[in-house]
């Protein structure tokens, strides 16, 4: 009979007290169901103070002070999590030191060329000219104007503009003779002073070699040029592909292990110089590079003649870790060596993209490719005697960049029109940097300071108006950096939970609690407000739901009749 009294009054209570859903609009509904479940929350939140807000019990003014240091906390946690992603996870990159104990055997021994500032050989211009004098002088034009004439194939190198160049009588039979303008590449090569007469002697790595065999010849900026381990073929920037020399490392650190060579300057034979001064420009430069100065990370440096030059050198490598080949190009603003493989095969570089930017903003403009430049054949001319004009005129454009990802070309009018915009450049995410440290004294003092590296290398070379010219690494380790992102996913959610953690009781705890109260709570109290037979989860007490005295008449009748 208990049971059965039970049973009647909770079966009574629902039907009687239950919402109808259709007596209520559904805005109606949602808003009255949004209202519970947000109380819901309030009282059985776990974040600090949130209850103490909104517990009716509380004090208005308590209450208050409660809701302002909320409001001061949850400020903070915004501030924090602004800084982080303005500051941190929108540049999230950073290098480190990985080491300064990396040895030197790791690193790649950097590329070096040697270019004699006299760009065309006399001896070998009168070779020449002797050759081909019929053919390149139809009306019997003197010997020394056709050599004057040939002279003038150095304004290729450096882009000076003569009129009477364009105007002379010799230069229709020699563009006649010349027949395809690829062929200036070889006449270039023919006409550049010999690396067989500049270089006297070599060494490398504690033993004397033929030069021969660690130097080869390729056309750099300054024309072709004696060059010592580069592995990057000549046609780099068209079709980027791997020479077959390998890429040498100095696994001893010190002068007599390092690269040593005596040159030749050859006062006697200048004919054509690109500056005021007799001796060599030595490029110090990554192997797998174009000897470009204005393409990055070309070290120039000048060896005169009777001095012995010291370049010691000092190298960082930086790596890249795996997580940072996840981040797309535009976040890292860096490339791999392997990425963009249909335009560099593999051996991407910011030195060899420069260099195709400049090649293919120089054929936009005058409609050939300098010869010195690695290009594909019968794409493009080659520059020649008729598009120095052009070249002449656009030879500033050619030697600047505009900034790249620049916020206002404010001061960069100037820049707009006079440099090249190569933004699809972006720099390496793996390098090698390579600094040298200088030094140079008379050759007639090394005997006196070094005897055991004269009496090794020098002895039985006449050094007059000679060049010693010494490359090595200084010191047994040089420095590794990384490159890596500055969080981790787990430190950043380390991060940002130990901070709101310690501000307002934040945790993932919260977050499962939010998703429970605005998903389940959320469709339990919608699914019972819309007058769906379900019961309840607790059922309001008595006292709230007794309305007034009818009601309580009728139920207490309704007990009765029960009971009979």
């Amino acid at each position: 009979m208990m049971k059965n009294k039970t049973v009647w009054w909770y079966d009574y209570r629902k039907r009687l007290y239950r919402p109808r859903a259709k007596n209520m609009s559904f805005e109606f509904i949602l808003r009255r169901v949004t209202r519970k479940t947000f109380k819901e929350y309030a009282m059985n939140c776990s974040l600090a103070g949130v209850t103490k807000i909104f517990d009716p019990n509380s004090g208005y003014k308590e209450r208050l002070v409660r809701m302002a240091m909320f409001c001061v906390m949850f400020g903070s946690i915004f501030y924090f999590l602004q800084y982080l992603w303005f500051d941190n996870l929108a540049k999230p990159l950073i290098v480190t030191m990985e080491s300064n104990t990396y040895p030197i055997s790791n690193i790649e021994f950097p590329a070096i060329t040697f270019c004699n500032f006299n760009r065309i050989s006399k001896k070998a211009l009168q070779k020449y000219v002797k050759k081909n004098y019929r053919k390149l002088a139809p009306n019997n034009e003197s010997i020394e104007q056709v050599e004057w004439f040939c002279k003038q194939l150095g304004r290729l190198l450096d882009y000076s503009y003569n009129k009477s160049v364009q105007v002379h009588p010799i230069l229709f039979s020699f563009v006649k003779h010349l027949g395809d303008s690829h062929n200036i590449i070889n006449l270039m090569k023919e006409l550049s002073p010999p690396c067989e007469d500049l270089l006297i002697r070599c060494s490398w790595s504690g033993d004397i070699i033929d030069c021969k065999k660690i130097f080869s010849v390729h056309r750099t900026v300054r024309g072709h040029c004696c060059t010592f381990n580069v592995v990057l073929s000549l046609d780099a920037t068209g079709s980027f592909d791997n020479s077959i020399y390998t890429v040498k490392r100095q696994h001893e650190p010190g002068q007599l292990n390092g690269l040593n060579v005596v040159l030749d300057t050859m006062v006697d034979d200048y004919t054509y110089t690109l500056y005021n001064m007799i001796g060599y420009e030595v490029l110090i430069f990554d192997p797998t590079h174009f000897a470009d100065p204005t393409g990055g990370r070309v070290t120039q440096r000048i060896a005169q003649p009777d001095q012995a030059v010291f370049f010691e050198i000092h190298s960082i490598k930086q790596i890249a870790t795996d997580e940072v080949r996840k981040y797309p190009e535009t976040a890292r603003k860096c490339l791999f060596r392997d990425e963009r493989k249909d335009q560099f095969n593999e051996l991407y570089s910011y030195s060899s993209c420069i260099v195709k930017c400049r090649i293919r903003t120089i054929q936009s403009l005058c409609k050939c490719t300098p010869y010195f430049f690695p290009t594909r054949r019968s794409v493009h001319p080659i520059c020649t005697l008729d598009d120095i004009r052009c070249l002449n005129k656009y030879r500033e454009k050619l030697l600047y960049l505009y900034p790249k990802d620049a916020v206002t070309t404010d001061g960069l009018e100037a820049e707009i029109q006079d440099a090249l915009n190569c933004d699809e450049c972006l720099p390496d995410c793996e390098l090698t940097q390579h600094f040298t440290k200088q030094s140079k004294i008379p050759l007639s003092f090394l005997a006196n300071k070094n005897k055991e590296f004269t009496n090794y290398f020098l002895d039985d070379i006449n050094m007059t108006s000679k060049t010693l010219v010494c490359i090595y690494q200084g010191t047994t380790n040089s420095i590794l950096n990384r490159l890596d992102i500055i969080y981790y996913w787990f430190e950043l959610v380390s991060n940002v939970g130990g901070f709101c953690g310690i501000l307002v009781g934040f945790s993932l705890i919260s977050i499962l609690e939010f998703i429970y109260f605005l998903i389940f709570r959320f469709s339990y109290n919608m699914y019972y407000f819309a007058g769906k037979p379900t019961q309840p989860e607790t059922l309001p007490p008595l006292p709230h739901i007794i309305l007034g005295k009818r009601y309580l008449v009728c139920l207490l009748f309704e007990c009765t009749m029960r009971n009979k």
